[in-house]
């Protein structure tokens, strides 16, 4: 089957072409340069230059039907955000050339608000952290000085239809205090949300959902992030959960709708037996490239899914991931590193930078080494 995925800069897309190639699929893959990570790995078969959807969404969505008019393709996979945005409005130009798995347009829009994440984690038996919406800086500056500093600043929606773009909004920040606060709120509109931060250590719960059923599970745990507050995933380790924790993430998924790959992000209690969801991200995610290495191929486990490949039998239960897999982002850990040696910590920067068996990247791959050297000239160019 060939499979269309949109994001070819993105570390989950390199991540997402690999593993379908490796089940046998031959893959299309769409940037926005022919520098883009994923064009220079040796998993995908044709390369393709479309616009930005947060440049011009109508360009983009023309592409990708001009592309799938002219071969046909099994599925059509949104690899970010923005993506998601553009081709689930423009389903009914899409979805008669390639089936791009994506549940009713009211469930899209919930698995793209974070405040109805706090209702499908309750709802799921899931705790959140208290979080609340504020139509202003000083609704958002009391509720600070309630929740107590830092807290969390989060944008309602991570993506907003602006015209013909797609607008994508900032990542969640933390304000340390009320001037951090108002100078930040500006860039994340209102109403923006507030919420406690948690000080328990992140885990990502991540998966395929479909026909109303889990269909593959990982989960894993953050030992580090870039930035260290509120950042994403530099450095992590897949680890195993009981099947309530397991049973109570499928559950918010199918509260809030979703069917596809998602992944949850949660603070986790002290204990370990607690989790409180933060953020819900309904696409292809940063450490894709754990599941894979770990025993879960989500991509695959997904294109199958959508082209209508029999499921595994019910009483099999879904593909979970081994623990005990380590994931590293190159260029994440890279910046911990100089930040330690910058404060004068040369025995962390020295444990950070430390090799570890068993450890997967989203770029480095000795059998497909493009990938690492695009993003080495993408770093370069930039800088």
């Amino acid at each position: 089957m060939r499979v269309l995925v949109t994001n070819a800069e993105e570390r989950s897309v390199v991540a997402a072409c690999r593993c379908l190639h490796a089940a046998g699929h031959e893959v299309t893959a769409v940037g926005e340069t022919r520098r883009a990570a994923a064009h220079w790995s040796r998993s995908v078969s044709r390369r393709l230059v479309l616009p930005d959807p947060r440049e011009d969404a109508e360009a983009f969505v023309g592409g990708l039907a001009a592309e799938l008019e002219a071969r046909p393709h099994g599925a059509l996979l949104a690899a970010t955000d923005p993506a998601l945005c553009a081709v689930a409005a423009a389903r009914e130009r899409l979805e008669p050339l390639a089936p791009t798995g994506l549940p009713a347009p009211d469930a899209v829009a919930r698995s793209l608000d974070r405040l109805a994440l706090v209702d499908a984690a309750r709802a799921a038996g899931l705790d959140t952290p208290p979080t609340r919406a504020c139509a202003d800086v000083r609704e958002a500056t009391d509720c600070a000085r309630a929740f107590g500093w830092p807290v969390l600043l989060k944008a309602r929606h991570p993506v907003v239809h602006g015209g013909a773009r797609v607008v994508q909004s900032p990542p969640a920040r933390p304000a340390a205090d009320a001037a951090e606060l108002a100078e930040m709120l500006p860039r994340y509109g209102t109403p923006c949300l507030i919420q406690r931060a948690g000080p328990g250590p992140v885990h990502s719960f991540a998966g395929v959902l479909g026909g109303g059923r889990l269909l593959a599970f990982v989960a894993s745990r953050y030992v580090r992030t870039w930035p260290p507050a509120a950042g994403s995933v530099a450095f992590s380790e897949t680890i195993s959960v009981d099947d309530a924790v397991r049973e109570s993430v499928a559950a918010l998924v199918g509260e809030l709708g979703w069917e596809g790959i998602f992944e949850l992000e949660a603070v986790g209690s002290g204990d370990g037996l607690g989790f409180a969801a933060i953020d819900f991200n309904p696409r292809p995610y940063g450490s894709m490239a754990l599941a894979s290495a770990a025993g879960a191929p989500l991509a695959a486990i997904w294109a199958d899914h959508v082209a209508g490949a029999d499921p595994p039998p019910p009483a099999a239960g879904p593909v979970i991931a081994r623990p005990g897999v380590r994931y590293r982002w190159e260029d994440a850990d890279l910046r911990n590193v100089l930040d330690r040696l910058r404060h004068g910590r040369l025995g962390a920067a020295a444990r950070i930078a430390a090799p570890r068996r068993g450890t997967t990247h989203p770029f480095f791959r000795t059998s497909d080494p493009g990938p690492l050297l695009a993003r080495i000239v993408a770093i370069a160019g930039r800088d």
